[in-house]
Order: structure tokens, then sequence, then C-alpha cells
């Protein structure tokens, strides 16, 4: 598995087309129930493609809706598209550190775009929050929790980077060097992050900086 720039279903799990197919996407309906629901109206039977597609097609029509309530405020949107690409390609090398760590195995990239859906929600209340007046107040609290979620990053990086495989995990496959590599990636993923937020200790930053620590995986223990 190894991470790709266009973020689709097909291209992170790497799927024929026809694995793919599946009922069109029906943002009218993805816009007026939550994901899981959207998911049991919208498939017609169940594989592991079909529940992947379905959880991006929901969060595509999510993001879509969002990016339309924004036109007045083009730098949010843009903000707000930014942290989108940012945090799925941190989930996508989440999965991906996850599966070299299991010796491979489709549970790890399946769980990439089964996120989407979470991270569109939390991107919806920052966006609602980014909005109003209760969004741009600060204080103590919302600066903890800023000051906590770097902490809990920069510990995860750390984690990461001093990874290597123990004697029985002779499965792992694990390469010393492009471990290296794809943990850089994922800290400077982190440092963009931070610097799309910014520094402001208001509530809507806080909400922000919360979804640098909900993790697909975590960096050392067993799952």
């Amino acid at each position: 598995m190894r991470l790709l720039p266009a973020l689709t279903v097909t291209a992170l799990l790497g799927l024929p087309a026809s694995a793919a197919a599946q009922t069109p996407t029906n943002c009218a309906l993805a816009n007026a129930v939550n994901s899981g629901s959207y998911a049991t109206l919208a498939m017609d039977g169940w594989s592991e493609a079909d529940e992947d597609n379905v959880a991006f097609d929901w969060a595509e029509c999510r993001a879509a809706a969002l990016r339309r309530s924004l036109t007045g405020n083009p730098k949010l949107s843009a903000r707000i598209d930014g942290l989108r690409r940012q945090v799925r390609q941190l989930r996508a090398l989440e999965g991906e550190f996850a599966g070299i760590r299991a010796g491979g195995g489709t549970l790890y990239g399946h769980a990439v775009p089964r996120a989407f859906p979470m991270i569109e929600e939390q991107l919806a209340g920052l966006a609602t929050l980014a909005r109003t007046t209760l969004g741009a107040q600060t204080g103590q609290r919302y600066a903890a929790v800023i000051a906590q979620a770097r902490k809990e990053h920069a510990a995860y990086v750390a984690t990461l980077r001093a990874y290597k495989p123990g004697p029985d995990e002779t499965y792992s496959l694990y390469n010393a060097a492009e471990w290296k590599a794809l943990v850089s990636q994922y800290e400077a993923l982190g440092r963009a992050v931070m610097q799309t937020l910014g520094t402001r200790t208001d509530a809507a930053t806080a909400l922000g900086y919360a979804m640098l620590t909900t993790t697909l995986f975590p960096a050392d223990d067993e799952f």
C-alpha cells in the first residue's frame, strides 16, 4: 500500500473499476441523513468495496455542501479544503503504518475512506464555530486543548520514529529507509495542519487541533 496523491477510494485501495461499481451517489440523500443511514439506504447488497465507497461518497457530498455554504467566505472555505486534504492524508498514512507493522492486509486500507465521514463531521463543526462569536471566544481551556493536542501529536510521531520490528515480528513489511521517509511525511503534514489552523487559543482552533489526535490506529500497540 502506497499513499497516492489522488484521494479517491479506488486510488487508496487499489480497487479495479468493476469492484468500485455501485449505486450512483445520491447527494440529496447523503445531505439529509447521517453516514450510517446513508450506507443502509444506498448500498445494493454488501461488500468491503461498497462500504468503502459509500463512506467516501457520503463524505464527498457533505464536503460539496459545506463548500457551497461557505461561498460567501472564500478564505474560510480555502482553509477547510486545505484541512480536508491534509487530514485525509494523515489518515491514509496511519493506515499505511499499521499495514506495514502488521505485514499487510486489507483492513488498514479499508479503514481510510471509512474515516472520511468523521473528518467531514469535524470540519462541519469547525466551519460552524469559525463563523460565530462563540468560535472566536478564547480561554485557558481552549489553550490547554491545543497544547495537549500538540503534545499527543508529537508523542505519536516520536513513537513512529522509534519503531523497529521486534525479533518475533517476522511478518512486518518494515524497511528502515521507507519508514523514515513516511514518518517525515507524516510529521510535515502535522505541521501543515497546525499552520492552517493557526495559533489563536479560541474554541474553533481548539476543535481543529483535536483532529490531530483522532488517529486511525495507535503508533505502536497491538490492534
